[in-house]
């Protein structure tokens, strides 16, 4: 027969001694470490090991920017400070830091790799990324673009466009600016330089492709080519290969 008195009730659920042991383990481990039990000199991070294709960026460079506050040790470092600082450094774009247990870092960079030039100091990376970087003036062979800041996306979206454009016909861009009216100006590698103007920039580049063949044929060196024309262009030769003025098609 059943017993009818009720039963008594638990004093702890089980979700809430659970609850009361995690946060236990946690204040413990709270404790630990601002005792140092857990602390640099029981747990020093011996190793930095740095992986990447490096090339401006030493892997001295990178243990120096890390070595503060990876001294913390093992358990205390905080990883996020220690990518912080590396990507402090002007040639890395990116840092990834995890533990390796038992006294190691593991850091992977990544470097910028410049393409080209923004305005006076920058540099675009092949992302797209501006950042800027001491002794770069230096370097050779980078198209060089240019334009109000708040355009910056559109320049360089735009460039992409263009060097595809341009491909065809074996010619790239030394140099594209737009101005603050929005006028756009192409260099190529050449010398050559085309007025595109502010509308159908696109539509006006594809036409010079279009003539471009022509204009090889012709045995004249073109410095300047104005397309800015609703069916035409104008072209200006070089002094030594044609009369003075420009010559409209």
């Amino acid at each position: 027969m059943a017993n009818p008195e009720p039963l008594p009730e638990r004093l702890i659920s089980p979700a809430t001694l659970a609850t009361v042991v995690v946060l236990g383990s946690l204040l413990i481990g709270g404790l630990w470490l601002r005792s140092g039990l857990i602390g640099a000199e029981q747990w020093p991070i011996r190793w930095l090991d740095v992986e990447g294709d490096l090339h401006r960026t030493s892997a001295s460079q990178i243990r120096s920017a890390a070595y503060g506050p990876a001294s913390r040790g093992f358990f205390g470092a905080d990883l996020l400070k220690v990518r912080a600082e590396i990507e402090q450094l002007p040639w890395v774009a990116r840092a990834e830091v995890s533990r390796y247990w038992p006294d190691a870092l593991l850091i992977r960079v990544e470097e910028h790799r410049p393409v080209a030039r923004w305005n006076e100091a920058g540099l675009f990376s092949h992302r797209g990324e501006v950042f800027e970087a001491s002794g770069s003036h230096a370097m050779q062979g980078l198209a060089r673009l240019s334009g109000p800041e708040a355009r910056r996306q559109e320049v360089w979206e735009s460039w992409q466009w263009m060097r595809g454009d341009l491909a065809g016909i074996g010619v790239d861009v030394a140099a594209l600016g737009v101005d603050e009216r929005g006028a756009w100006t192409l260099t190529l590698d050449s010398g050559l330089e085309l007025k595109l103007g502010r509308e159908m920039v696109r539509k006006r580049l594809q036409r010079f492709v279009q003539v471009h063949e022509e204009l090889r044929m012709n045995g004249r060196r073109p410095v300047r080519i104005d397309l800015r024309y609703t069916n035409g262009l104008a072209i200006r030769w070089a002094p030594d290969t044609a009369a003075e003025g420009d010559q409209h098609g």
